[in-house]
């Protein structure tokens, strides 16, 4: 950030400037680059569309009436390469019409040329540039908002609310297409004793491990969920019930490697399901993988049950 003024601190930002007057451009140029910015110029509307192919830009200063393109030609190829670029449009040939026409067009604000005053200029740029990083900030924090909805904060797995949207969809493709569905519930087997020896920071910490060996075993299509607790499940489109047992096999392999602070061994009761043919909610589809991780807990944990595939009811 850079101080402009009285204080206030100016967003550093991109800067094109195209005007055929090259006093004048200068005049601008010189300003924009003495409040901290990156410029770059062009002496018509041709090599100003030229510009746009090379780089972003925050905000475009555009003459309105130049050889070959006009400032709004320029701006309007700006806008479909990125709809949240600003710009200021400048003019000696003032009218409402063209006023009217440049706000409409979404422009940021219009001059007049001869500027009243090089400080007009700097507030106006100013005020345009802040608008552009606004925008970009509440879109970041818009998917920032999405993303913490849809996320475990602990683990950065997805949470339950994600868990149900994603597994309604998949059970209903898998179903109306005929296509492989598998999921994987995980259930640790010990956490109780490592929050009661080494406290519930411990615990948090195994979970987060957890976390990152179960992601670091699956696809990008798959979804990995913390469904609360030490459980978690894992669902896995287009794949069937021996792709699902390979997965389930290198988790509870990468579970073994949490244990750096003396914890003791890690384990887990694994349940392994495909979609049967029989069965269409997911309310059914995960109490079949629910009976299969009770069946890998009642074999004393640290192993892996696949339930039952049944092609048809």
């Amino acid at each position: 950030m850079n101080e402009w003024g009285n204080g206030v601190e100016l967003p550093v930002g991109e800067v094109l400037i195209a005007d055929d007057d090259p006093d004048f451009r200068q005049m601008l140029v010189h300003r924009a680059q003495r409040m901290g910015l990156n410029v770059y110029e062009a002496p018509d509307g041709k090599q100003a569309m030229a510009a746009l192919e090379k780089r972003t830009y925050d905000v475009l200063i555009l003459d309105l009436y130049m050889p070959n393109h006009t400032g709004l030609e320029v701006f309007q190829a700006a806008r479909r390469r990125d709809p949240e670029v600003q710009a200021l449009v400048l003019t000696g040939n003032a009218s409402v019409e063209t006023a009217v026409e440049a706000l409409r067009s979404g422009a940021y604000d219009y001059l007049m040329k001869p500027l009243e005053s090089l400080a007009v200029f700097e507030l106006s740029l100013t005020r345009a540039l802040e608008h552009r990083h606004l925008i970009r900030e509440n879109t970041r924090l818009f998917k920032e908002v999405q993303r913490l909805a849809v996320t475990d904060p602990l683990t950065g797995l997805y949470n339950r609310h994600k868990l149900n949207e994603s597994l309604d969809a998949e059970v209903e493709r898998g179903v109306r297409y005929q296509r492989p569905l598998s999921v994987i519930m995980i259930d640790l087997d010990d956490l109780k004793r490592i929050n009661d020896e080494f406290g519930h920071p411990a615990g948090d910490q195994v979970l987060i491990e957890v976390a990152e060996g179960i992601r670091s075993q699956v696809r990008r299509i798959d979804i990995p969920t913390r469904l609360g607790g030490d459980e978690f499940l894992v669902v896995l489109p287009e794949a069937d019930q021996t792709m699902a047992e390979g997965v389930a096999q290198r988790i509870s392999d990468q579970l073994t490697t949490v244990d750096k602070k003396n914890w003791g061994p890690v384990t887990a009761s694994i349940g392994v399901a495909q979609l049967p043919g029989g069965i269409m909610t997911p309310d059914d589809f995960l109490d079949h993988v629910d009976q299969a991780m009770y069946e890998a807990k009642r074999a004393g944990g640290g192993c892996i049950r696949v339930a039952p595939y049944v092609n048809g009811r």
